[in-house]
Order: C-alpha cells, then sequence, then structure tokens
C-alpha cells in the first residue's frame, strides 16, 4: 500500500483547500493511505474526512523550537512515506520534506529550494477552473505529477459532520430560543484582529439594516474575548429581536455544529467563509484591503457567492501599493470600502438567494439602460463570466456564429439574454449587426475572454449618466498563458468598449482587428480592463491563423500581390517589432513565443493571400479552356 503526507502548517482556511489534495489522491489511487500535518487549531475541519487517514497535529509555537521540528522529521522518516506534498513551502515543512526520504516530493517550483523535490509544480497568479482562486487551484495541481491519465479533479471543499454532530448543532440552536421558521444568517463581524476588519460602525448599520428590512434570525460569529465589539454592534441595534448573541460555539467544532444549520453567511473574509463553502452555503465575503479575490474568492460567481473589495471603487490606490504596504495601512484605508457599496452588493446577494424584498426608493440603485453586446463561437469556457459580469446591463444580446459546443445551452438560460445565430463573414459585420439589434442608446461591446473589474463597470455606470461623451476608451492589460505581459507591443493597446448606438460602428475597411469609428467625443476611461487572451501557444496560433486568413482577403481586394518583401522582410520585421522594439524580451520566454508567433502569422498572411492570386490564375484557365 502507498503512503502519502500532506503537510499544511497554516489556519483553517489553507488546511481545508489541501484538503483536497487528500480527495484527489484517493481518486487516483484507491488503495492510498493518506495522513495530514497540520496546526492543533485547524484539526477540526478535517475530523471525519473519508480520505484522511490520519492526523497528526502540533502546536504552532512547539514547531519553532528545532528539537521539536526534528522530532516531528524523524517520526515522518520512520514512516516511510512514498509520497509528500508540501503545501505549504515553508523552511520547517521543506526541512521535513527533505529528510522524510520519501521517493516523491512534491512541491511548488521555487528557486533555491527547488532541489529539495522531485517534482515542482509552477504556481499560478489566476485560476482557470471553475473553483475561481488560486488557494484551490495551486493546491489541486500539486497531484498533477501523480494523474497521468488526466482524471478530472475534485475541486469543492467539504466539512463532514457526524449525524450525532448535527443532532447537537441543533439542539444548541433550540436551547438558544432560535425560531426555525426563519431562515439563519451567520454574520462575521470581525477578521483576525479589529484593526483587519471592516469598520465597526459600518457592520453596526449593516447589521441594523438587514434586521430591518430582512425576516432572518442573526448569530454573530466572535471569540469570547470579542465580546467588548459584540456589545458595540448591539448598542446601535434598534431592537435585539432575531439576534442571538448569546448563541456563539465554544470551540471551531462546536461552531461548525451550529453553522451547519444557517442559511448563509455574511462577513469578513476568513476561516469563517471557507468553513460556510465547505458546507455549500451562500456567502458574502468583505475583503481586507491586503487579501484579494483572486486568491481566496473561491467559487464566488456574483449570484451564490459574492464579495466586495476596496479594488471595486479605487484600484489604483491598490495597483499602487505592495500587499505589505496595504497590510500596514489597512486601519486608514480600509474605510474608503464604505457603507453604501458593501451594503448595496449585499442587498444584491441576499435577494439574488432568498428573493426579492420591498426596499425604499432611495436604497435601491437605478442603472441606466445600457445594452450589452457580444459575438461568440465555441465560448463554453467564458461565456457564464461574462454574463455574471453584464449584470449592470438592462439587456444582453449574443450573436453567435454557429457555436458547437455548450455556448448556447449556458447563454439561453440568463433570463436577460436575446441569443441569435448568425452565419459568420467577418468580424465587422458581425459586430455592426449586434450593434443595429441593441434597443437601448447606450451600449458596452466586450470580448468573451476578456474580464471586467467592477471599478470599470462603476465607472461606466457614472459616465453613463453623466452623459459628457459618446464613446470611451479603455487600455487593456494582457495576459497570456496567465501571465501578466506587460510588453510585447501589448502595452498601450485600448479600445472602445463603451458607446453610444447611434454615433459608433465598426469601420468597414477591416475584416480583422476591427475598430469603432466614432462620430462623436471620444475620452478615456480611468480603470483598465483585464484580457485573459489565449491559454496555450496552440490556441493563439490558431487565432493568429484565422487572422492571417481575414486579413490575406483584405490585401485580396486590394489587388496586392505578394513578393520577396512580404514573405522575407514583413516577418522578420515583425518580429523584432514585438521583441526589440516593444521590448518583449523583457516578457521572458511568453514575450519570445508572441513575437515569433506574429512573425509566422505574417508569413501566412501572404502564404494564404498567394494561393488567392493562385486559383484565381487556375480558375482563368478553366475558364478560357
Amino acid at each position: 500500500m502507498k503512503k502519502a503526507l500532506i503537510i499544511q502548517n497554516k489556519f483553517i482556511g489553507d488546511v481545508l483547500a489541501s484538503s483536497l489534495i487528500a480527495e484527489n489522491l484517493k481518486q487516483i489511487f484507491p488503495d492510498i493511505r493518506v495522513d495530514f500535518f497540520c496546526y492543533k487549531p485547524a484539526l477540526s475541519v478535517l475530523e471525519n474526512n473519508p480520505f484522511i487517514d490520519r492526523i497528526i497535529d502540533f502546536n504552532q509555537k512547539d514547531l519553532k523550537k528545532i528539537s521539536v521540528l526534528n522530532y516531528y522529521a524523524n517520526m515522518i522518516r520512520e514512516e516511510r512515506y512514498d509520497i509528500v506534498i508540501d503545501p505549504y513551502a515553508k523552511l520547517q515543512s521543506r526541512f521535513i520534506t527533505l529528510k522524510s526520504g520519501a521517493s516523491r516530493r512534491i512541491s511548488y517550483d521555487k528557486p533555491f529550494f527547488k532541489y529539495i523535490y522531485t517534482d515542482r509544480v509552477e504556481k499560478e497568479k489566476f485560476s482557470t477552473s471553475r473553483a475561481n482562486c488560486t488557494a484551490i487551484d495551486n493546491r489541486v495541481s500539486l497531484v498533477l505529477p501523480l494523474n497521468p491519465k488526466k482524471m478530472r479533479l475534485k475541486l469543492d471543499m467539504k466539512i463532514y459532520l457526524t449525524d450525532e454532530e448535527k443532532a447537537e448543532g441543533r439542539k444548541i440552536l433550540e436551547e438558544g430560543g432560535l425560531d426555525f421558521n426563519r431562515k439563519t444568517l451567520m454574520i462575521g463581524i470581525m477578521g483576525s484582529s479589529e484593526e483587519k476588519s471592516w469598520p465597526i460602525d459600518y457592520m453596526s448599520k449593516l447589521i441594523a439594516h438587514i434586521h430591518k428590512y430582512y425576516d432572518f434570525n442573526i448569530l454573530f460569529n466572535y471569540t469570547p474575548d470579542q465580546k467588548e465589539v459584540v456589545d458595540k454592534i448591539m448598542a446601535v441595534q434598534p431592537s435585539s429581536e432575531k439576534i442571538y448573541t448569546h448563541i456563539i460555539g465554544k470551540s471551531v467544532r462546536e461552531f461548525l455544529k451550529i453553522l451547519y444549520h444557517c442559511d448563509a453567511f455574511i462577513g469578513n473574509e476568513g476561516g469563517a467563509v471557507n468553513m460556510s463553502k465547505g458546507f455549500d452555503l451562500p456567502t458574502f465575503s468583505i475583503y481586507s484591503p491586503h487579501k484579494f479575490p483572486v486568491d481566496w474568492g473561491c467559487y464566488e460567481d456574483n449570484f451564490k457567492h459574492m464579495s466586495v473589495h476596496l479594488q471595486d471603487l479605487d484600484k489604483k490606490l491598490i495597483n499602487t501599493h505592495t500587499d505589505k504596504q496595504l497590510l500596514r495601512k489597512t486601519p486608514k484605508i480600509y474605510r474608503k470600502l464604505n457603507y453604501d457599496y458593501v451594503r448595496s452588493e449585499t442587498d444584491k446577494f441576499l435577494q439574488n438567494n432568498f428573493g426579492e424584498v420591498d426596499l425604499p426608493e432611495n436604497l435601491i440603485p437605478e442603472l441606466p439602460k445600457i445594452s450589452a453586446l457580444l459575438i461568440t463561437y465555441n465560448e463554453e469556457r467564458n461565456i457564464q463570466k461574462f454574463l455574471d459580469e453584464a449584470w449592470y446591463a438592462d439587456e444582453i444580446i449574443i450573436v453567435d456564429s454557429e457555436s458547437t459546443d455548450r455556448t448556447a445551452e449556458i447563454a439561453k438560460k440568463h433570463p436577460k439574454v436575446r441569443f441569435i445565430v448568425r452565419k459568420f463573414d467577418n468580424f465587422t459585420d458581425q459586430k455592426n449587426f449586434a450593434i443595429e439589434q441593441a434597443r437601448n442608446e447606450w451600449a458596452t461591446f466586450f470580448d468573451a475572454d476578456e474580464r471586467i473589474p467592477k471599478a470599470l463597470i462603476y465607472e461606466m455606470i457614472d459616465e453613463v449618466k453623466k452623459d459628457e461623451a459618446d464613446a470611451f476608451f479603455v487600455y487593456r492589460r494582457f495576459y497570456f498563458m496567465n501571465k501578466y505581459i506587460k510588453h510585447s507591443g501589448w502595452q498601450n493597446d485600448k479600445v472602445i468598449r463603451l458607446f453610444k448606438k447611434s454615433k459608433n460602428r465598426y469601420g468597414s475597411g477591416r475584416l480583422v482587428h476591427e475598430l469603432i469609428d466614432s462620430q462623436g467625443k471620444t475620452k478615456f476611461l480611468r480603470n483598465k480592463l483585464d484580457h485573459y487572451s489565449y491559454f496555450s501557444v496552440e490556441e493563439y496560433d490558431r487565432k493568429l491563423t484565422q487572422y492571417s486568413m481575414l486579413r490575406a482577403k483584405e490585401l485580396y481586394i486590394k489587388k496586392l500581390k505578394p513578393n520577396v518583401f512580404h514573405f522575407w522582410i514583413k516577418p522578420w520585421y515583425r518580429f523584432m517589432h514585438h521583441y526589440v522594439l516593444r521590448l518583449g524580451i523583457l516578457d521572458g520566454g511568453e514575450g519570445y513565443i508572441i513575437s515569433k508567433l506574429h512573425a509566422h502569422s505574417v508569413f501566412k498572411r501572404y502564404l494564404f493571400l498567394s494561393k488567392m492570386w493562385e486559383n484565381e490564375k487556375e480558375n482563368k484557365k478553366r475558364k478560357k479552356k
């Protein structure tokens, strides 16, 4: 029997995410024994997990002692593990891994320490799975070297309670006087400290708002030493009815017994949010400025799982500070994540999951009429995210070029979508056709592989309300194979994405790389757009080949005949343009690949063009005969 050890010397969220490694190991090797090495405080989220055979727990402070660390390292060595997986990847776990003697030692590919491990996996900066967070994607990726059959990996965090524990949780709530005729909302009133928490006066107002307009039982997630904060919150509540501050878990496991019977979680991002996701509860997370949804926004879909972050309102502030600077400034800048914004997003979350309620008109944000336009062909990978981000639109028009995947199936489920199938001739005509279908004067036209930050959405809404221009340019940040490309000719890319229908159309002179020809006043938006262009070299090459064919058609219409200059000088110049003049060399291997593919696409353009002229020549010969 194979034996594996997972080392995760961190707290609840990290341990829960790493428990997926155990589940995937059992899927790959059904008879394997899986042990888990973790801090005592995180032990509770692993209890009864059917994929973990043994938990080795320890005290955090003790492991900092060399003698204790060496004791555990020797104990682990004696177990003779075949596989050691180290998602923690810090000095302590590296020492244990190195001393384990395991034949397969797996962790992330980091400088200086990579030779400790037999298998190294590149850490991704962005999620490419339905988990929608790197916290899960990166941990689960550690089993890839052991998965030659490419089995579909498990991504759903789970916490396991026994029937007895579930009954104990219900008994606690019954004895606390909870009304089981109402839905129950757990609110995480604090983060790990008051300084790292959304301001208490804001949280107090939010709880008062929920208490007034929604019919929930309200429980607080807090520790006994935070009772003073609870008293501050309750002091400003109009009534204590429906708020059960006396119901509190005396341990993490007891909290889980209570949480299991709740219907949703709202509060500061942290372990409690992840535990709620372990029970598949809807969650609304309020992020501290130094933590980010890209890392811990697991399963966020802007519906069942939502979040707010300061970057939604002030992306420039976030982008101009390091994580350490943000952490240091958190008490000061957290107030910029204002109450009105969080309250409106909370209302959206609660009404998504529990139905609409009657709110006063002054609390309902009035959105301008905007049509969200999109053209598609086999976009099942991107279409759902586009639909989630198009919440600002009162109609969504999708013009599809006869997709053969699940694009239509996914899109048609959305209540705002008008799905139109139209044979593709070229990008310009396809997009202008979509514009003609719009009912509203204002429209957006994003690509399916572009991600629209909330800050950009709110800026667009403000500009439409002000009505001071007819079209708006947006700068794009490009990601190639999940890496942010800062150069390679993409650094100054800008496109019109918000415009008035009456004064804007795509110019008829281009079949590819089409541009809007605006007949009105244009302005620039401050916030940038994220363009996740291609996830593999093959995918990008296919797209460039398609562009080459369309560009060749343009040149054929213009009667251009290719010569040696076009076949040799232009591809060479294109490579030098991207790699040297536009600093692709600074983007590393990805910059070289991008430059080479662009040069090759230029060569193919003239190859296609040459073939068109050959075909014309052959047709003329046949006609003469």
